[in-house]
């Protein structure tokens, strides 16, 4: 009842079923007036939200002594689909729990990162002539201070903040290529890269970064045995306004038809939320710029993902 009403419980016990279930007057009707019993196949009761919740449903005459109907028992049966809105809702409930977990972590990883600076200052205070040592702490020195920006930016993202800078896309594509080269040569990947010229968009870098960098970490990962990524830029006018696009295709396996449906949605199983957590964030973050993320895939050939974010007057959006 709740499901199909799309209210609590309270909401619709008790109340005339016109205000709950308008669509199923006119059949109730036909119950009191006839003393039959009648049933509905795939019953919606649609919400301004939408709807792909259906049930059958069955009204049975509950009649007096003298045959006469007095009241009319409505009884919900193969309830399938869900409503947007209970999903947007249970998406929210799950970002908010994984978000809190997420920063723990990171404040948690920072503590150990500011007591290893300061054993690499102490190290390079006492011992700076040894130019080896030296050198080797710098390196470590300077590694810390880039994983504490990421944990700012990171918990920055986390609280949904975003700042939006004039963004070079081909010089974040071509990051995180360098960073996937010596993973991707391990296990036989080759990466090729196609750019076209792209103007500077209005866009958080970071969280950009981090959201290509999913969808290119799950094309390496579908591809345990070898293959090939192949990542293009370009430009496209669609709805009276310039995209700049980015594809990331795979000669992975393919997705299923029956995950391909579901893929970017958060299960309610944790240790199901692996691939398709990733998309998810992904797709979340492409939509907070303005933009739209698409896939296809055929099995046994791979994967296409397309990144469409929006091309606007950059002093417009600073």
């Amino acid at each position: 009842m709740e499901k199909l009403s799309h209210r609590p419980a309270e909401g619709v016990m008790g109340k005339h079923i016109s205000n709950v279930f308008p669509v199923l007057q006119d059949e109730t009707r036909l119950v009191f007036k006839e003393g039959r019993k009648r049933r509905i196949n795939q019953f919606r009761n649609n919400c301004f939200m939408g709807t792909d919740l259906s049930s059958d449903v069955h009204l049975h005459p509950v009649k007096d002594r003298e045959g006469n109907v007095r009241q009319v028992r409505v009884e919900f049966d193969n309830v399938a689909g869900e409503c947007p809105l209970g999903k947007k809702l249970s998406d929210s409930e799950s970002m908010i729990a994984i978000g809190k977990v997420a920063s723990s972590l990171a404040h948690g990883v920072r503590n150990p990162l500011n007591a290893i600076k300061g054993a690499v200052v102490y190290l390079q205070e006492k011992y700076g002539h040894e130019a080896t040592l030296l050198e080797f702490s710098t390196i470590i020195s300077d590694e810390i201070d880039k994983l504490d920006k990421f944990i700012s930016n990171f918990l920055s993202a986390a609280k949904g903040e975003m700042t939006f800078v004039p963004t070079d896309l081909n010089g974040i594509v071509k990051t995180i290529v360098t960073m996937i080269r010596p993973r991707a040569g391990t296990q036989d990947i080759g990466i090729s890269l196609d750019l076209a010229g792209l103007p500077l968009i209005s866009a958080d870098p970071f969280q950009i970064e981090q959201a290509l960098f999913n969808i290119i970490n799950n094309a390496l990962e579908a591809m345990p045995d070898g293959g090939s990524i192949d990542i293009k830029t370009s430009l496209t006018w669609e709805k009276d306004r310039d995209y700049a696009v980015i594809g990331i295709s795979d000669t992975g396996k393919g997705i299923p038809e029956r995950e391909l449906s579901r893929l970017g949605e958060l299960s309610r199983r944790p240790e199901k939320n692996d691939r398709g957590f990733g998309i998810f964030l992904s797709r979340e973050v492409i939509k907070s710029h303005g933009g739209k993320l698409l896939w296809e895939s055929v099995r046994g050939k791979g994967t296409t993902f397309k990144i469409f974010l929006p091309v606007t007057n950059i002093e417009e959006q600073i």
